[in-house]
């Protein structure tokens, strides 16, 4: 490749570069000249574009000022290298070699690249000499800067111009902007020529050799370095598409622009790989949400660039469904619309990224794409309309790791959008199959955040996952409750051998041996596949009072833990305020001797054991978990599985078999203090250990560098026909909440539900949840006068012990004395049989077959 590139740049261009410059018109990547009059128009008479005009304007001002008053002093702040300086030139650049330690480096040299891009606007729409002499100097300095170095030798992410270290961060910070910049200097420099040098002291003439050298080096760069199948090709693809259309040779630009739209490279991915990889997943890109998301709006907003700059490309139209992947986000969010799920190195804090719908409705106006122009003005309206989004305005500079194109905003955005204003509402199920992640929602008829419940299970190997095994997290009170442990800096040791390892997640670890091998950073593990779901996936269910998911996993990497497993969560509402989960882990190993280990997170200061009888007693057992901590460890290769030598404050009970409480407080939630009621029904040959866990880094900012309360139980033996079941109730602090008693259902020795007892608005009620291993396990209690064939089922009595309703979420039949409830097919199914005075409604996914207590059948036809 890099033979092929270099015979390219000798063949068709050494010689005659400053030649053909003087032919190009410019600009032509972000703007063409005849752009210039819409915009000056929409500056005039559009509100929003007058007032981001005027902002924009005054941001550069100060620089502006400066350099006009002294451009040696003001040229002179860049961290250039003098003691390096040859005679008369201008010293290369410092290089950057840290992200941390060189920070404020960065910092210097992407405000005047921010800066020079901005002026360059600016004499683009005024023809204002003093922004044109601002942003023509700036990019002298930068290219006489950048021309005397060399790109290091290291592959991977090393090789890079500016940045020895980091080409995947120059790439965004530095590659992108310096094409961007010399597009919009090129007017003011072709009529002037002269720009400032350092090293001179004076003007001199603009060496367009110079810049092209800088721009077919980006270019190298990003086809000769990194690695393909994940988000990096993506990060570079900006530095390889500005570079390649900074060229001014036509016939030099049509040779590489290929390599982005077309051509893969052993380094590259190009944009229709890239198409096919969302294709392929479901129109999703398979990684944790911040990566995901930079995908979707990077490819987003270079699709829009090119269609701009050679409209006979139509990408809106061929790749459509990578615009649309900008709203995958909104639909992992939990009820308070702040928070939205997390796995892998995904981030908890949510916002609609605007900027990039606003970029995908100008596209579908350039490509007259009816869907893309309904889907896009509608969330802009809507966001408007609700006052979550105004058009654009002017922010402070962003100096992280990211492509500047904020000014496109001016250029680019419609000054009128159209588009129906409507709702968004989150559906009560959904899925993530490439996480294998199983979504549920249960919303209040009181419309308050706080009184819903939303939890998830699901577990994969990805770039950016982690080893999470069959994770779960649960919300209540306004809040992710029951967390994923989070992320801390890459590379370093908590990082790799607890935030990343089953450790941090609320999970089942096998034998102490559950991990990971193969995939990325050797952090592969199996799928959490679906097993079953009520309702279906983006459908509506058959009762607002429960919903249910079982997720299963096969723990076999390695060779200590060789586990089934089985996760079955159910969330059930009580009353317009009240509402729980129902967790039931099953999981069994095929080695001679086993044990299980449950873990459980949950954001608070403390976490309160407690059990009926004097005989439990939490005891110090500091080497409880330490063993891992000797292990092998190599950065990205091997870890110290299964991460729990970060737990701290060990006290483990001994063997109990009653049923044990756990209460987990958090005091400094404001206004109204919160805790997570936990109710574990009793098994033998049990442990229970109460221990702190790292910060939880995602947690709500009073919980952000505290430790963690997390509980673990432990089964000794197989946890099959003895599983976890753990009932969670959300409640205000120092509440006993609605839950008054919780046991276990038992059918000989196997587990088969748990007895609910609750004091709610609704009364007391008694609720006897039915989880079964199989469609076509049966469970039958003549005292209780149940009896259920299939996988879940929830009766529910009054405190009168009459029936109140029947939920059948997967199963053939269900049944409370003489009323039952049956699928015709012969099927599972799920149905919803609710009592009003004596006469049962109900609401089936399937046709149905009612029986009453006077022996009359009704068939109930499938529900709209």
């Amino acid at each position: 490749m890099k033979k092929l590139l270099n015979c390219l740049v000798i063949n068709l261009f050494f010689w005659h570069s400053v030649a053909l410059a003087q032919e190009v018109v410019r600009p032509m990547i972000w703007v063409k000249p005849a752009d210039k009059a819409a915009i000056l128009q929409k500056i005039r008479t559009t509100p929003w574009a007058k007032t981001y005009y005027d902002a924009f304007v005054k941001r550069v001002a100060d620089d502006v000022s400066s350099h006009q008053a002294d451009a040696k002093a003001y040229l002179s702040k860049m961290p250039l290298d003098w003691a390096k300086q040859e005679a008369g030139k201008i010293p290369p650049f410092a290089p950057i070699k840290g992200v941390t330690s060189d920070a404020e480096l960065r910092k210097i040299v992407i405000h005047y690249l921010q800066t020079g891009i901005d002026c360059g606007i600016l004499y683009y729409l005024t023809n204002d000499p003093k922004y044109g002499q601002c942003s023509a100097d700036i990019l002298h300095t930068l290219v006489e800067g950048l021309v005397p170095l060399k790109p290091s030798a290291g592959g991977h992410n090393g090789g890079g111009y500016l940045y020895p270290d980091d080409h995947l961060r120059e790439a965004r910070e530095i590659g992108a902007g310096i094409p961007i910049l010399y597009d919009f200097a090129y007017p003011f420099i072709a009529q002037n020529s002269a720009v400032y040098d350092l090293g001179a002291g004076k003007k001199v003439p603009f060496s367009h050799d110079h810049a092209q050298a800088v721009f077919r080096t980006y270019i190298n760069l990003a086809l000769e370095q990194g690695i393909i199948n994940c988000n990096w090709p993506i990060l570079e693809s900006p530095s390889l598409v500005g570079n390649t259309l900074a060229l001014n040779d036509p016939a030099e630009r049509d040779s590489f622009l290929p390599y982005y739209l077309t051509k893969n490279t052993p380094h590259q991915d190009a944009l229709q790989k890239v198409g096919q990889f969302y294709q392929k997943h479901g129109g999703n890109w398979p990684e944790s949400t911040n990566y995901s998301g930079a995908v979707a709006g990077l490819t987003t907003y270079l699709m829009t660039l090119l269609t701009r700059f050679d409209p006979s490309l139509h990408l809106g139209n061929q790749y459509p469904q990578i615009p649309f992947a900008l709203t995958t986000t909104y639909y992992l969010t939990y009820p308070n619309k702040r928070d939205m799920v997390v796995f892998g190195d995904g981030h908890r804090s949510f916002h609609l990224d605007y900027h990039s719908f606003e970029m995908a409705y100008h596209l579908g106006q350039l490509e007259n794409s009816a869907t893309l122009k309904r889907e896009f003005g509608a969330l802009i309206t809507s966001g408007i309309s609700t006052k979550q989004y105004s058009r654009p305005a002017v922010g402070k500079r962003n100096y992280g790791a990211e492509v500047y194109n904020e000014p496109v905003e001016l250029l680019w955005f419609s000054p009128e959008i159209e588009g129906q204003t409507k709702a968004y509402p989150l559906p009560i199920t959904d899925e993530l199959p490439f996480a294998g992640i199983q979504i549920q929602r249960n919303f209040s008829p009181t419309n308050n955040p706080a009184d819903d419940l939303m939890g998830f299970v699901g577990g994969a190997s990805f770039v950016h996952g982690h080893a999470s095994g069959m994770n779960m997290e649960l919300y209540g009170k306004g809040m992710v409750m029951g967390v994923k442990a989070g992320r801390s800096a890459y590379t370093t040791d908590i990082h790799e051998n607890y935030y990343r390892l089953f450790a941090g997640h609320n999970t089942v670890i096998v034998n102490g041996s559950s991990e990971s091998n193969g995939g990325w950073a050797n952090l592969g593990t199996n799928r959490v596949e679906p097993v079953a779901i009520e309702p279906r996936y983006r459908q509506s269910g058959v009762s607002a009072n429960h919903s249910f998911s079982v997720s299963r996993f096969l723990d076999d990497r390695g060779d200590g833990a060789e586990a089934t497993q089985e996760r079955t969560l159910a969330l059930i509402r009580t009353s317009p305020t009240t509402a729980y989960y129902v967790d039931l882990f099953r999981s069994k190993s095929a080695l001679p001797t086993q044990y299980h280990d449950y873990v459980y997170h949950n954001i608070g200061d403390t976490l309160l054991v407690t059990a009926p009888t004097p005989a439990f007693q939490l005891r110090p057992d500091p080497e409880r978990y330490a063993a891992s901590e000797q292990k092998a460890w190599q950065n990205n290769k091997k870890a110290r599985h299964p991460g729990w030598h970060f737990f701290k404050s060990v006290n483990t009970s001994g063997m109990y078999p009653n049923d044990v409480r756990v209460s987990f407080k958090a005091n400094a939630i404001r206004p109204q203090p919160v805790q997570m009621n936990v109710f574990i029904p009793g098994d033998a040959n049990r442990e229970y250990t109460s221990v702190m866990a790292p910060p939880t880094t995602d947690s709500p900012k009073a919980y952000a560098n505290r430790p963690t309360p997390t509980l673990v139980i432990r089964q000794t033996g197989e946890a099959w026909t003895h599983p976890f079941a753990v009932v969670y109730e959300p409640t205000d602090a120092n509440s006993n909440g609605s839950i008054q008693s919780v046991e276990a259902i038992r059918q000989g020795d196997a587990f088969k539900g748990v007895t609910i007892k609750s004091n709610t608005s609704n009364g007391l009620l008694t609720q006897y949840v039915i989880m079964q291993d199989s469609d076509e396990a049966e469970f039958a209690d003549s005292k209780l006068g149940i009896r259920v064939k299939g996988r879940y089922a929830v009766i529910t009595l009054t405190d009168a012990n009459k029936l109140h309703s029947i939920y059948l979420g997967h199963g053939q039949s269900g049944s409370f004395g003489k009323l039952s409830l049956k699928s015709v097919s012969g099927k599972p199914t799920a149905a919803y049989l609710q009592m009003e005075s004596d006469t049962p409604t109900v609401k089936a996914a399937d046709t149905v077959d009612v029986t009453v207590e006077s022996g009359k059948r009704v068939i109930f036809n499938k529900s709209n």
